[in-house]
């Protein structure tokens, strides 16, 4: 392999692909890249096993080859290297790198040895554009489970049917769901699972991507091609997403407009207080009183906060784990957010108030009195 190409692309091509580069794996080899000359470029690859990313740059090609490296000491180098041009020389195990002011030498692994990226046979496609996919992951990603008690849980539901992609998520304690509306509706009916640590990667890629994203999903794996070269592959999580739409309250008995940075902020100022119990808080709406922040700790004492709310209905006292609340208000669009409440054991409902593309749905504690 013989080829040069610059600094600047390499370099961002490197930062691309290598965060999944796994340095400390019981494999080496997943603590290298896969560079692979071709049709007059140079591909670079990582894998972890669960993902693969694959880039393309542009680059002049004297003599194709393939080569894997270690992905920590290629990009430092290149990183640091200040030079506009790099030549790239390698054999099977040594890659050679020059430019006007820096040489080096890296010892390499042969690219037979390097594990290969499936390609997606697909069975369905569709196309999001990428600032509509970024809102949807970062909104609902984030209710997902951090234990594989529960594999499915530990994933993001993506439901496609004609217009309509439902993004969701839950950890059985409160569920997110954005909606999305595509701008060419699908034919066909879908509905996969993919690893929440799958789609931070994703959002991570997104910013260099072009306007849309095109979404290939086979029986076991999808790959989200980002334009300009970018893929990325993943295996999809087995198993049955439960039934959340069941969990969805279809009546509530006391709405609760409220402007969202104050009502946060009450949360939070609760939150301090409820460290030593679990997070709990109450939350208490009457009509005319606006709504009140409980948190009560007999090792730390108690808070009370007031914010002015417009509240429709019953009077409620409501308990909840103050992080669930702080999590989807802090993600949440717009200036003033929705409580739609339907009993003291009964899921909650937040959302925001102008836009219905987006609902969050959390358990109150039940706690003894």
């Amino acid at each position: 392999m013989k080829i040069e190409c610059t600094q600047e692309r390499l370099s961002h091509a490197i930062q691309l692909v290598a965060k999944i580069s796994t340095p400390k794996a019981t494999l080496p080899i997943l603590g290298n890249l896969l560079l692979t000359t071709k049709k007059g470029g140079l591909k670079i690859s990582a894998t972890d096993l669960e993902i693969g990313i694959t880039t393309w740059i542009g680059a002049k090609i004297d003599q194709e080859g393939a080569l894997t490296v270690p992905t920590r000491l290629l990009s430092e180098f290149i990183s640091t290297n200040s030079d506009k041009n790099i030549l790239l020389e390698g054999t099977e195990n040594n890659l050679k790198l020059k430019s006007e002011h820096f040489n080096a030498n890296i010892k390499g692994i042969e690219a037979s040895e390097f594990p290969i990226i499936p390609e997606v046979k697909s069975d369905f496609t569709f196309s999001v554009p990428k600032t509509l996919l970024s809102e949807a992951i970062s909104q609902t990603v984030f209710s997902t489970a951090m234990d594989d008690t529960r594999p499915v849980l530990t994933g993001v539901l993506f439901k496609v049917e004609k217009n309509l992609v439902k993004v969701v998520a839950t950890d059985s304690f409160r569920l997110a769901e954005k909606t999305i509306n595509l701008a060419k509706p699908t034919t066909e009916k879908a509905e996969f699972i993919i690893p929440a640590h799958t789609l931070q990667e994703v959002v991570r890629i997104l910013p260099v991507a072009e306007l849309n994203v095109e979404i290939s999903v086979s029986s076991n794996q999808v790959l989200f091609n980002f334009g300009s070269g970018t893929e990325l592959v993943t295996r999809l999580v087995d198993g049955e997403f439960p039934d959340y739409t069941q969990i969805i309250p279809q009546a509530k008995k006391t709405s609760v407009a409220v402007i969202k940075r104050e009502v946060a902020s009450a949360i939070k100022m609760a939150s301090y207080f409820a460290r030593e119990s679990a997070n709990n808080i109450k939350v208490v709406a009457g009509v005319g009183k606006g709504l009140q922040i409980v948190a009560t700790s007999p090792q730390l004492g108690d808070n009370v906060s007031q914010v002015f709310a417009e509240i429709v209905g019953e009077e409620i006292e409501i308990s909840f784990n103050a992080k669930y609340l702080l999590d989807a208000l802090s993600i949440i669009e717009g200036e003033k957010v929705c409580f739609e409440l339907n009993g003291k054991f009964s899921p909650a409902v937040l959302k925001p108030e102008k836009n219905k593309d987006y609902l969050y749905i959390i358990m109150p504690l039940r706690l003894e009195e």
